[in-house]
């Protein structure tokens, strides 16, 4: 059950009887979007919320969307305003890094937990799903902090249920690296400090070690789950440095680590290595995992990306069908407001096949701002601005056993749905007439 929540956590796999042929296909569709109206500070570019999570929220046995103060009521993605309490109140531009379902209080109901770092949001808020009784979700902080960077939810005590690992995303004033363990009664969720080394920009779960037991990586090493986590210490290790992936602000120097770091064997040698982008400049790694003789560990560092960047989230799905899990990954929207290094280049969404080592660029979706600095009144602002956000979900939305993609940020909330995979062609196709020309008859 824990390697099941585990892998939930960053890989999505979707059994098929044969191996699939060809490219996937995904048709985008936009779901939402912000307003763009200058005069009371909404641009196409946002505020809109960056992260997004699917609940039956009417439990009509559809998979719905929850982004922000709002719910998108499937098949058709109808708008639901204001969900839970005191939204209508929300000042719009205050939106949720992460958004993650979760059944926080066990009745059976799926929730909605959500991070933030502006005051009135600031920590992890918990929003209760009330049920067939309906009315407005109620809001519970659970953790208080507004440095604030994400969520990820996996099995860290090893009992079954999934608890949050949290990501500050500046150490003053926070903790250090902190989970919040799943309990079986009020409050419901424990919070537990891990220690202050590694406590930065990103972080992620995975078995460092092959124990079998889920450890945390940071952006500065990894922290050893002990047999008893919630109890024991957790030995911090610093095998690796990512000097590339670190900024000088007048906060002092902090990690653009992406959020989450992913955990997976990429080479096949049975070491788990680490996938690791910028999520606030130029490049996409991978830490390959090396033990000696001797059990010593250390991490040889591989470039996927040096020419893309804004790399700051990413999952792991399988999703050419082959059985493997490939890594799906995207540049975020104007995570500074246009001032971090590959802002202002063209947003994107890649998949990659990994083969041993070797990373098989995908394209799905890729366009140009038309937007740039001291130029932004030349162009009408682009319709389609789809950017990854703080979160990428790979799930089947419409019930037909391929996985689709929902990603929300600054540019609004998007859906590309999988419609299979280019057929391989088994006969030669009919010449296309020319102007003038009579068109034959197809049959």
């Amino acid at each position: 059950m824990k390697q099941y929540l585990l892998l939930l956590s960053q890989l999505v796999l979707v059994s098929a009887a044969a191996v699939q042929a060809g490219e996937p296909v995904f048709i985008p569709i936009k779901i939402d979007g912000p307003v763009h109206n200058p005069a009371i500070g909404s641009y196409w570019y946002g505020p809109f919320n960056e992260s997004c999570s699917l609940v039956d929220v009417n439990g009509d046995g559809r998979l719905d969307i929850t982004c922000g103060v709002n719910w998108y009521e499937a098949p058709k993605w109808k708008k639901h305003r204001y969900y839970f309490q005191g939204a209508e109140r929300r000042n719009f531009v205050h939106v949720h890094c992460v958004e993650l379902a979760m059944d926080v209080n066990k009745d059976g109901l799926v929730d909605v937990v959500n991070s933030g770092y502006q005051s009135d949001i600031a920590g992890v808020l918990w929003y209760e799903n009330p049920g067939a009784r309906g009315g407005k979700w109620k809001v519970h902080r659970v953790h208080r902090s507004e440095r604030m960077e994400g969520l990820i939810l996996g099995d860290m005590d090893g009992d079954g249920d999934p608890d949050l690992l949290l990501n500050h995303f500046r150490p003053p004033d926070t903790p250090g690296v902190t989970w919040l363990e799943s309990i079986d009664e009020e409050p419901w969720l424990v919070e537990h400090v891990l220690g202050p080394e590694g406590h930065d920009h990103g972080n992620g779960l995975g078995d460092i070690n092959g124990d079998g037991r889920v450890d945390v990586v940071t952006a500065h090493g990894w922290y050893e789950a002990p047999p008893n986590p919630r109890q024991d210490k957790w030995t911090f290790h610093a095998d690796y440095t990512l000097p590339m992936l670190t900024v000088k602000t007048r906060f002092g120097v902090h990690s653009t680590c992406s959020h989450p770091m992913l955990v997976v064997d990429v080479n096949g040698d049975g070491h788990n290595d680490i996938i690791v982008g910028n999520g606030h400049g130029y490049g996409l790694y991978w830490l390959e995992q090396k033990v000696d003789r001797r059990g010593r560990r250390r991490f040889k560092r591989h470039t996927i990306e040096q020419d893309y960047g804004c790399f700051h989230t990413m999952t792991l799905a399988d999703i050419n069908g082959d059985g493997k899990p490939d890594l799906l990954t995207g540049k975020r929207l104007f995570g500074h407001d246009g001032k971090d290094p590959s802002e202002w280049d063209p947003l994107f969404m890649f998949w990659y096949d990994i083969q041993g080592g070797r990373f098989e660029r995908h394209v799905i979706s890729f366009n140009n701002l038309q937007y740039y600095p001291g130029g932004e009144n030349v162009n009408d602002p682009p319709q389609f601005a789809c950017g990854t956000g703080m979160r990428i979900i790979a799930r089947d939305i419409n019930g037909d056993r391929k996985l689709d993609i929902v990603v929300a940020g600054r540019g609004g909330l998007y859906a590309f749905i999988n419609r299979g995979t280019t057929p391989i062609p088994t006969h030669t196709h009919p010449k296309v007439p020319l102007m003038g020309e009579k068109r034959p008859d197809l049959k």
